[in-house]
C-alpha cells in the first residue's frame, strides 16, 4: 500500500509540474508569435507608405529660359546676292540683332521646354533688314522664334515682310514657319543647358515665299547654331534621375526587410524552445519511473 501511496503522489507531483511547465511555456511562447506576426504586416505597410511616398517623376515642369545666344546666316547665297553688283543691296539689324560676318546673332531669349515633352518655344528679339534693287527687294526677318516639337526637330518662326519681284507686298505676317530645323534634341537639357551646333535646315513653302519665290521649298538655308540656359526645373535631366527615382523603393523594401528581421523578439522564443525541451525531459523521466515502479503486492 505504501508503494501505491507513493507513486500516486508522484504522480500527482509531476503532473502538476508538468501543467505548471506548460502553462509557463505558453506564457512565454504567446507574446513572442504575437509580436512576430504583427511585426511583418506592419513593416510591409511601412514599406508600401514609403515606396508611394515616392512617385515617379512623370509629370515634370516646364523648364524656364533664363539666357542664351542664337546665331544663324540666313542663306551664305542670298547674303552674296545682295552684297553683290546685280542687287547692289545692303542689310542692317536692330532692336538687338548682331552681325559678325557670316552669322547675325540674337540674345536674350524667352521661353521655356517641357522636359518631359522636349516640346516648347524659344523666342529671340531682333531684326534683319535686306534692301536691294533700288527699293523693289524689300525683306526683313524680325523676332525669330525656334519652336521645338519633341522628336528631334524643330520649326524656325520670324515675323516677315517681304515684296516679289515687282516690288509688291506679298508677304506681311507674325512668326511664319520659315525653316524645318532637323538634329535638335530638346528633350536632354541635363545640367540646365541645351547646345545645338550646324543644325541642318530647309526651307518650306511659306519660307519660299518669304524670299520672294527666288528659292524653292525644300532649297537648304543656313544651319542653325544656339545654346540656351535653363532655370533648376523638375525634370530636367529626366533620364539619370529617373533611374535613381526607380531604384529607392527597392532600396526602401530592403531596409525594411533588415528591419524586419532585426526586430524578431529571438530570446522570448529560444527561452520557450528550452521549455518545451525541459516538458519533454520531464515527461521521459516520469514515463521511465512507472516503468521501473513493481507492481504493488497482491
Amino acid at each position: 500500500m505504501t508503494n501505491v501511496k507513493q507513486h500516486n503522489t508522484r504522480g500527482r507531483i509531476a503532473s502538476r509540474a508538468l501543467a505548471a511547465t506548460a502553462l509557463t511555456a505558453m506564457a512565454i511562447l504567446a507574446p513572442a508569435a504575437a509580436n512576430a506576426a504583427t511585426t511583418s504586416p506592419a513593416t510591409a505597410a511601412t514599406t508600401e507608405n514609403d515606396a508611394s511616398a515616392t512617385p515617379a517623376n512623370d509629370a515634370a515642369g516646364s523648364c524656364q529660359v533664363t539666357g542664351g545666344s542664337f546665331n544663324w546666316g540666313i542663306k551664305e547665297s542670298f547674303r552674296s546676292y545682295i552684297s553683290g553688283s546685280i542687287a547692289n543691296g545692303s542689310w542692317e539689324v536692330a532692336d538687338g540683332a548682331t552681325y559678325d560676318t557670316p552669322l547675325f546673332g540674337f540674345t536674350n531669349p524667352s521661353g521655356e521646354i517641357d522636359p518631359s515633352t522636349g516640346e516648347g518655344q524659344v523666342s529671340f528679339p531682333g531684326s534683319v533688314h535686306f534692301t536691294g534693287h533700288d527699293g523693289v527687294l524689300d525683306l526683313t526677318f524680325q523676332n525669330p522664334t525656334i519652336e521645338f516639337k519633341g522628336d528631334g526637330t524643330a520649326r524656325l518662326l520670324l515675323d516677315t515682310k517681304s515684296n516679289d519681284a515687282s516690288g509688291e507686298l506679298v508677304l506681311d505676317e507674325q512668326q511664319v514657319s520659315l525653316a524645318k530645323v532637323d538634329g535638335v534634341d530638346s528633350s536632354n537639357i541635363a545640367g540646365g543647358e541645351l547646345k545645338v551646333t550646324d543644325a541642318p535646315a530647309v526651307l518650306t513653302s511659306e519660307g519660299a515665299k518669304a524670299f520672294g519665290d527666288f528659292y524653292a521649298s525644300g532649297d537648304e538655308v543656313d544651319p542653325l547654331n544656339f545654346t540656351l540656359q535653363f532655370a533648376d526645373c523638375e525634370g530636367a535631366g529626366a533620364g539619370a534621375d529617373a533611374g535613381e527615382d526607380q531604384a529607392a523603393p527597392d532600396e526602401q523594401v530592403t531596409t525594411a526587410a533588415d528591419e524586419s528581421e532585426a526586430g524578431v523578439p529571438w530570446l522570448p522564443i529560444i527561452i520557450g524552445g528550452v521549455a518545451v525541451v525541459v516538458i519533454g525531459v520531464t515527461a521521459g523521466m516520469l514515463i521511465a519511473g512507472r516503468k521501473k515502479t513493481p507492481p504493488p503486492a497482491a
